[in-house]
């Protein structure tokens, strides 16, 4: 192990170097934060996370239309030749996200008879920034619009992802997904209701989303995530024989580790309370009303493009020139994509 009673400048940045390449597990740098926000666990997932090396921007294509030559014909037929564009480019920009960790000199000095204790030093600053630059993104992932304003009613982040208030929307809160407009295309658009109220027609409104989602479909809606005041209502809704424990396997095989307590399903698809999700905000498109969203998501359509070099990547440590302290940075480079945004619905909850 390398001696922090260091003869120069030099020789402590290598030595800190050298103890967080042999203390710090890159394991733990993603797994912190999936305790508490088990939608943004679902987004690192197996099925959902996907590693892409490089590329001006992502690509992935929308069917938005039919092809008008299609027909029953006799004889030699009287082919229809007309031409049409039923696919065109939704793109979404590479977005970046960094926390540094920093340690003062004075800490070291102290720290420096005890490798352990450099050690512990560097491993309690690298899980805490292990923790909050994770949660930041926990919160745009399900809030950010980068158009215009969040589904939290603040401005949202240019910098930042297109969050489910975009990907799983109808034009109120973002008009624009992927790039495209859902005026020009409205097959891009979400089946969503902005106006439900937790009371006697708040699961009866939740079902008619989901069957437009699922409509015509051979894949649906996998998840719901809601806030815990919807998930209290929807639980006290239901009868004794109806508040079953969805089987962990299911929840293990979906990449959610843990989803801090018991589930609940709907229509057979969990239902989890996620504290990143808006509560206490106003319904979209107004500054009237108090309450919370519920997303239906079909999570066949999800993806999570990331970096491989820039999904919580660790830099080397380095000293600032103008103080006494040393820094390292951690590094994001992803972006969260729904292919098919009328495959998975969103519901604002007056009271949620």
């Amino acid at each position: 192990m390398p001696q922090y009673a260091a003869p120069n400048i030099a020789a402590i940045v290598d030595n800190l170097n050298l103890a967080t390449r042999s203390a710090v597990e890159y394991d733990n740098i993603t797994d912190q934060i999936f305790d508490t926000s088990p939608g943004y666990g679902l987004f690192r997932s197996p099925k959902v996370l996907k590693e892409q090396m490089g590329g001006l921007f992502i690509q992935e294509n929308f069917n938005v239309g039919k092809s008008p030559n299609a027909g029953w014909y006799t004889g030699a037929g009287a082919f229809k030749l007309a031409k049409f564009e039923g696919v065109i480019a939704g793109g979404w920009d590479w977005k970046f996200a960094h926390d540094s960790v920093l340690i003062l000199g004075p800490e070291l000095v102290i720290n420096s008879g005890s490798e352990e204790a450099v050690y512990d030093l560097v491993q309690e600053r690298v899980d805490v920034a292990s923790l909050t630059l994770p949660d930041l993104q926990a919160t745009d992932f399900y809030t950010n619009n980068p158009y215009g304003t969040r589904s939290d009613g603040t401005p949202g982040n240019p910098a930042s992802v297109e969050g489910l208030a975009v990907l799983v929307d109808d034009g109120t809160i973002s008009n624009t997904v992927g790039g495209i407009s859902r005026t020009t295309y409205p097959s891009l658009k979400s089946p969503v209701n902005y106006n439900n109220a937790l009371g006697a027609t708040f699961i009866n409104s939740l079902q008619t989303l989901n069957i437009a989602a699922n409509r015509g479909a051979t894949s649906r809606v996998r998840i719901h995530l809601t806030t815990l005041l919807a998930y209290g209502s929807y639980w006290s809704s239901l009868q004794s024989p109806e508040r079953y424990v969805i089987d962990p396997t299911r929840l293990e095989t979906m990449g959610i580790k843990n989803t801090g307590g018991n589930d609940l399903a709907f229509n057979d698809a969990p239902v989890l309370a996620d504290p990143k999700i808006p509560t206490n905000v106003y319904r979209p498109g107004t500054t009237t009303g108090a309450g919370g969203f519920w997303y239906g998501l079909n999570t066949d359509f999800f993806r999570h493009i990331v970096h491989p070099e820039r999904f919580f990547s660790l830099g080397e440590w380095q000293k600032d020139q103008y103080g006494d302290q040393y820094f390292m940075d951690i590094f994001y480079a992803g972006c969260l994509l729904n292919k098919r945004p009328n495959k998975s619905f969103a519901s604002w909850v007056s009271g949620a």
